[in-house]
């Protein structure tokens, strides 16, 4: 069973400790039969833990749901901010870590399939776990005088784009081309041109936070 953030709840009180052990357990109840397929009594079961504990931190599985989703982009985002700083350029930031996040969803399976589930049944580009690409997204806007709102719309269809990316590489593995395609396609949605979004992608595809944010 999955146990990474768990790990990550050491040292905190028993009550984070147990909401992180429901989540590794979601996750890998999820990944294997999907969201809806899945039910509370099976994730407690697996979990070792009584039907009232996981009540007594999740109001019914869709609040479990959409937190472990959070969980997953969270920790992604905050590993992406962490090797970011410093990069000021707007398209950069946004080419660089889109391709980094499908690469960590990628290498995480039981992640990919998550986020693939959930966002098929309730997209998530409304809530917290989208400000990084928000900001990121406004930052290229100012920067490069792109004439594009950074709404939530926006962020669906690029969130859509990095989904059927996941979708792909679920079923074939990780594919350089895919991750190229993905990323011209969102460039090409704030309206850089086909050959500047080329340009971008292969300029983000040498820069070496794109390797380092997977190995890390």
């Amino acid at each position: 069973m999955s146990d990474y953030f768990r790990t990550l709840a050491l040292g905190q009180n028993k009550r984070a400790r147990t909401r992180n052990l429901l989540i590794d357990t979601a996750i890998d109840v999820f990944s294997d039969k999907g969201i809806e397929a899945a039910s509370v009594q099976e994730i407690t079961m697996i979990a070792g833990l009584a039907n009232g504990t996981f009540y007594n931190h999740f109001k019914d599985k869709e609040e479990l749901a959409g937190s472990v989703s959070r969980a997953i982009v969270l920790e992604i985002a905050k590993r992406l901010a962490e090797q970011m700083q410093g990069l000021d350029r707007g398209v950069t930031r946004v080419t660089v870590a889109s391709w980094a996040f499908l690469r960590i969803a990628v290498a995480n399976g039981n992640w990919a399939r998550v986020l693939a589930y959930q966002f098929q049944r309730r997209p998530v580009t409304n809530t917290i776990v989208f400000q990084y690409m928000r900001a990121d997204l406004e930052l290229a806007a100012k920067q490069s005088k792109l004439d594009i709102e950074v709404d939530d719309f926006l962020l669906e269809q690029l969130a859509s784009l990095m989904m059927a990316a996941l979708h792909r590489q679920l079923e074939q593995g990780e594919q350089s081309a895919v991750m190229h395609r993905v990323c011209e396609s969102m460039l090409r949605l704030l309206g850089l041109t086909p050959a500047q979004a080329k340009r971008e992608v292969d300029n983000a595809q040498q820069h070496p936070l794109v390797s380092r944010v997977v190995s890390d």
